[in-house]
């Protein structure tokens, strides 16, 4: 029984190393929303096709990316997202704030 703790102790100890580390401290990172209203097809869709489509084949679509949003938003916030890189200050923004705004299709 003893071994069985241990085990899963050093299971879970083990598991919890593998997290992703961060390079970027997006812990203070606050959207930047002034200026012109963010575009799907301008601002949002060329960082969707560079960043997420390799992985998420279906984030080239307004619809599957406007049903994600909120994920995705969190995800970027966290700096969790994407994986390959991370997105710098006015990228984030260009995403956040064209969700912030409801995410329209224009």
């Amino acid at each position: 029984m003893k071994t069985k703790v241990i085990m899963a102790i050093v299971i879970v100890a083990f598991m919890a190393g593998c997290k992703k580390n961060s390079t970027t401290d997006n812990s203070s990172y606050t959207p930047s929303c002034s200026g012109a209203t963010k575009s799907w097809i301008t601002d949002v869709k060329p960082l969707m096709d560079s960043y997420c489509v390799n992985c998420h084949s279906s984030y080239g679509s307004y619809s599957s990316v406007s049903n994600s949003k909120t994920n995705i938003r969190s995800r970027i916030v966290s700096g969790s997202m994407p994986q390959s890189g991370s997105l710098s200050t006015d990228q984030k923004d260009k995403i956040v704030c064209w969700i912030d705004n409801g995410a329209p299709n224009n």
